[in-house]
């Protein structure tokens, strides 16, 4: 399953990776904070949609990432 950065508003773009909660080859349930993210207006968690293994995570902390672009790789 590919995690996708999220759109979470109208004029969002993009998104800076503020935290990385979690590592390739952890365990995630539905729900799990896997990364933090930084928009113009607000600092949100980007949540595991649903219970597997993080397979590989595709950016690190400080980096900007356009909406849509994959993010992570859970294998469900």
């Amino acid at each position: 399953m590919k995690l996708l950065m999220p759109k979470f508003g109208m004029t969002m773009t993009e998104g800076t990776i503020v935290e990385q909660f979690k590592n390739p080859g952890d365990l995630v349930a539905t729900g799990d904070e896997i990364l933090s993210v930084e928009t113009e207006k607000v600092v949100t968690v980007i949540e595991a949609p649903a219970d597997g293994t993080i397979v590989e995570i595709l950016c690190r902390q400080g980096d900007d990432v356009p909406v849509g672009e994959v993010i992570a790789i859970i294998e469900t």
